[in-house]
């Protein structure tokens, strides 16, 4: 057909009708609470935490929802999948996120976690990219957050995304939770034995504190630790002072 007898209404080159942006599941998955306890935590804010996940690029946060995820929803029984028979980043609903891999907005996700104590809250658990290009994704989970869960590869140690985050909490006056995540590699690819490990975490421990410590202006003191019941290190908060992870090993 010529170009002059084309109709007017109908495109040179026609446009991609199915756009699809999102992957999202056609119905929810069952969860292990009922939802009147969950409306019933929502109305208490002394039950409710607000937790910004932040960490380099392939650090483990993705990963640690979707654990949670399971501790908390049926999943193993609908034997959830992608494309490539690997386990679905449950906040990762865009295609493109599924498709490279990588977080590029930040995701929220309301969880019904138990405490040490055995308590339950609402933890409002927000997913943010650990890519530098990404930050402002990362500033905006901040400034709605209560507290930051601050996921470090033990092998990788601390990146520049990782320094930013710490620097953002620190600027925000944000309480920082220290999880060391992947410490499998250790074993695997490093093979270290137990005492070479115990120090390998110890030192990616003193290089948050470090971080910290620059961030703060070198102002420091200790802060007190998260607890031996979740073997987790906490930066607590100190009155005119920067506080610093202890480990708890």
């Amino acid at each position: 057909m010529e170009e002059d007898a084309q109709p007017l209404e109908t495109p040179i080159i026609a446009a991609v009708v199915n756009k699809r942006h999102e992957k999202l599941l056609d119905a929810p998955l069952a969860t292990r609470y009922s939802g009147e306890f969950l409306a019933a935590l929502s109305s208490n804010p002394e039950l409710i935490r607000n937790v910004a996940v932040v960490g380099g690029l392939h650090h483990g946060k993705t990963t640690l929802l979707d654990m949670l995820v399971e501790q908390t929803h049926d999943v193993a029984a609908l034997g959830i999948r992608n494309a490539q028979g690997k386990p679905l980043r449950f906040t990762d609903t865009r295609v493109d996120e599924q498709a490279r891999g990588i977080s590029i907005k930040a995701m929220p996700m309301s969880l019904v976690l138990e405490g040490g104590t055995g308590k339950s809250y609402l933890a409002n658990l927000i997913d943010c990219p650990g890519h530098v290009n990404f930050n402002d994704e990362v500033t905006a989970a901040m400034r709605l957050a209560d507290g930051v869960l601050l996921v470090v590869d033990v092998l990788e140690g601390v990146g520049a995304a990782t320094e930013r985050a710490i620097q953002q909490a620190v600027q925000e006056g944000l309480a920082i939770t220290l999880l060391v995540s992947k410490l499998d590699r250790l074993i695997i690819e490093l093979k270290l034995p137990p005492a070479d490990a115990y120090h390998k975490i110890a030192f990616t421990i003193e290089e948050v504190n470090a971080v910290i410590r620059t961030a703060g202006g070198g102002n420091t003191a200790n802060g007190a630790a998260n607890g031996a019941a979740n073997g987790t290190a906490a930066a607590a908060a100190a009155a005119g002072s920067t506080p610093l992870l202890d480990p708890v090993l």
